[in-house]
């Protein structure tokens, strides 16, 4: 048995690796969804040497699946059943937490698999970056997967994982050679000040899980290791500057260009709509569909049990109605509008028992780098269509998974060796 369950973690890391360097370009390969159904299964067969804790977090997770499961038998009366079990998937995808709890045994392997994936991100995100705007443009559509290019990533996911991948090389510098840790500071300040002009959600859950990963902790997070390439940081931010600013792209899909204005602009859009073009047209956008799901959800129709699922979220008097919009771009939304009220209480009560040790400085070390991070999903996900797919769900309930094996076994106060 332990050999099945190493050959599915080998298969389980290869595949999250495959939708951190691919992102939307796998998203249509379904699988995650094959590899969620695999890990059931390994559950069902091992359910009497499984445990789990009776901790609160735990036991809400196991409710959001059960609710969805109960929406399942009742969507499926009303709706197409792919479109149902499309929307199941929002909290199904929490059973990679059961699944990567189920397997703590090979938690210091499940790390390494973690470590080494995302070593390589800063770099994978500029080479994507690169490729899309000066090669995969100019050729015919390389379609994989579904009907979406393998190259394409959305800018959001692209600073989560940037994240990541920033916060685990502090924790495990001394698993990077220096040049190493030189060569991928230059590429994470690159990458930053690209998707700061690309991305406002991505750009505030970039710095405000840093900050917190930073300004949060009980530990001096700064080793030696990192103090010595404080010295390189004026010649890497150079560095950084100079090719963003060398950069010769004119405009994205929706019009945001490379430059210190284009950033400027997008900070300034958040809590201004002095800004013209699409920046303020996309957030009011959202604000009027926003506004429409909990004005809905406070009916008495909706305020217990939503408006279920299988329906596409977007109505009929949005300004740009779309069958495939399904989703309000804020995961917290979609709680709302498919569960009601009472599933959205639990859900922040959820939040709120994830973080609260965060914000009151009881955390370092694994504990804190993997809350830290879930805070850059959260935001992200309040933004985008983020959780709804694999490309957010999946690595965000494996970290989940994670913390509630720190939780349940390891020291809040203990740093990683």
């Amino acid at each position: 048995m332990r050999l099945l369950n190493r050959i599915y973690i080998k298969f389980y890391f290869f595949i999250l690796l495959l939708y951190v360097f691919f992102n939307k370009g796998v998203a249509y390969s379904y699988m995650a969804e094959i590899l969620l159904v695999f890990g059931i299964f390994i559950l069902f067969i091992n359910r009497k040497q499984f445990e789990i804790g009776l901790d609160i977090k735990q036991i809400i997770v196991g409710i959001f699946i059960l609710t969805s499961f109960l929406y399942i038998i009742l969507g499926v009366f009303q709706y197409p059943i792919l479109n149902v079990l499309r929307d199941s998937l929002a909290f199904q995808y929490a059973w990679f937490v059961f699944i990567i709890y189920f397997l703590k045994s090979e938690y210091d392997f499940i790390w390494q698999k973690i470590i080494q994936i995302y070593k390589w991100v800063p770099l994978v995100i500029f080479l994507n970056f690169f490729l899309f705007y000066f090669v995969f443009l100019y050729l015919p559509p390389i379609n994989i997967f579904g009907n979406q290019n393998i190259i394409i990533y959305k800018n959001g996911d692209k600073s989560v994982h940037l994240l990541i991948s920033t916060i685990l090389m502090f924790l495990y510098s001394d698993k990077y050679s220096r040049k190493w840790l030189i060569a991928n500071t230059i590429l994470i300040v690159i990458n930053i000040l690209i998707l700061l002009a690309f991305t406002r959600s991505g750009s505030i859950a970039y710095i405000l899980a840093l900050f917190s990963f930073f300004f949060f902790s009980k530990e001096k997070i700064l080793n030696d290791s990192i103090r010595k390439l404080l010295k390189y940081v004026p010649i890497i931010i150079l560095i950084g500057m100079s090719l963003f600013l060398a950069a010769d792209i004119q405009a994205d899909a929706q019009g945001r260009t490379i430059s210190l204005t284009q950033i400027a602009d997008n900070f300034t859009s958040i809590v201004s709509s002095d800004i013209d073009g699409s920046l303020t047209n996309n957030k009011v956008w959202r604000i009027v569909w926003w506004a429409k799901l909990v004005n809905e959800s406070f009916t008495l129709q909706h305020f217990f049990v939503g408006k279920g699922l299988g329906m596409s979220l977007a109505g009929n008097d949005i300004l740009n109605p779309d069958e495939n919009l399904r989703s309000p771009h804020n995961f917290n939304l979609t709680i709302l509008a498919r569960f009601g009220y009472l599933v959205f209480i639990a859900w922040i009560i959820w939040l709120v028992s994830i973080f609260k040790p965060l914000f009151t400085r009881k955390l370092a070390g694994k504990t804190l780098a993997i809350t830290s991070i879930l805070l850059a999903f959260i935001i992200n996900g309040s933004f985008d269509v983020f959780f709804e797919g694999p490309m957010g769900a999946f690595p965000f309930w494996t970290f989940v998974g994670l913390l509630f094996i720190e939780n349940t076994y390891g020291s809040p106060t203990e740093i990683p060796s």
